[in-house]
C-alpha cells in the first residue's frame, strides 16, 4: 500500500486545481484515509460544496478497484493583502533550511520515503517537539507538472506518527488513520521541516501532531488520529 504522504500530495494538488471566483488559499485539508492506498491506478474525483465571497469548501475522492479508499475536504478562504503589525508575524523556523539537495533518504528508505532526503533541524526552539525534521521531496509526483510547496507540505504532515511517537517501531505500529493539515500562510520552497510530538492514550489510540516550517519560518499544522498496537 502507499504512504499516506503519497495521496496527501495528490489530493492538494487538486485541491489546487479547482476554479474560484475569486483568488483563494487553501487553510484546511483534512483525509480519511478509509482504507489502505493501493500501489496501482487512483480516480479521483473532486467538487466544490460551497462557493462564497469569503470562503469555498469541496470535496475529493480517491478510488481503487471501483471502492473509495480516501476521501479529503478542504477549505480555502479568499486571499488579501494585509499590513499586519510587528507582533502578529509568525516565529521563525530552528535552525537555517539545509543548503544542499542531495544525499541519502533516511528513515527506513523504503517506498515513498526513497525519494525524499530528510536532515535533522539544527538547535533551535522547537516548540515542545520531539523532534525537528527537514524535509525535500526528490521524485516529481507528476511527470508533466511541478511538485508545489503546499503538495510538500501535505505530504511532509504525514509523517508526525513516525516522528513524533516514542514507542519502538519494531515493537509497535502506530498507523495513521486520517490526516488534518491547517494553514496560517502558504508554504514556499522545496524544503519543509515538521517539528513532531506525539500523545498516546491507555486505550489503543493517539494523537500525532506537528508544526509545519520552510524557510521563511513556521506557517501551518499537522495532526493524525493514530491506532496503537503491539507488533
Amino acid at each position: 500500500m502507499l504512504h499516506g504522504g503519497a495521496p496527501a500530495g495528490l489530493i492538494a494538488r487538486r485541491v489546487e486545481e479547482l476554479p474560484s471566483r475569486v483568488p483563494m488559499r487553501v487553510t484546511r485539508l483534512t483525509i480519511d484515509l478509509q482504507r489502505p492506498v493501493p500501489i496501482g491506478p487512483l480516480e479521483v474525483s473532486a467538487e466544490v460544496t460551497r462557493e462564497g465571497r469569503n470562503i469555498q469548501t469541496s470535496q475529493i475522492t480517491l478510488s481503487a478497484n471501483g471502492k473509495t479508499v480516501v476521501r479529503a475536504s478542504a477549505l480555502r478562504v479568499r486571499a488579501a493583502e494585509l499590513d499586519l503589525p510587528a507582533e502578529a508575524a509568525l516565529p521563525p523556523a530552528p535552525g537555517p533550511v539545509p543548503q544542499a539537495s542531495g544525499g541519502e533518504p533516511g528513515f527506513r528508505p523504503e517506498g515513498f520515503n526513497n525519494a525524499v532526503i530528510m536532515r535533522e533541524a539544527e538547535a533551535g526552539d522547537l516548540r515542545g517537539a520531539a523532534k525537528a525534521v527537514w524535509f525535500r521531496i526528490e521524485r516529481p509526483f507528476f511527470s508533466d507538472r511541478e511538485t508545489s510547496p503546499l503538495m510538500r507540505a501535505a505530504a511532509t504532515g504525514d509523517y508526525c506518527n513516525g516522528f513524533g511517537s516514542p514507542l519502538d517501531f519494531e515493537q509497535w505500529t502506530y498507523i495513521n488513520a486520517d490526516l488534518t493539515l491547517h494553514f496560517a500562510r502558504a508554504p514556499v520552497g522545496e524544503w519543509i521541516m515538521l517539528a513532531a510530538r506525539c500523545w498516546i492514550g491507555p486505550d489503543g489510540r493517539a494523537v500525532a501532531h506537528g508544526d509545519l516550517a520552510d524557510q521563511d519560518g513556521y506557517f501551518g499544522r499537522a495532526a493524525q488520529s493514530l491506532v496503537i498496537a503491539r507488533r
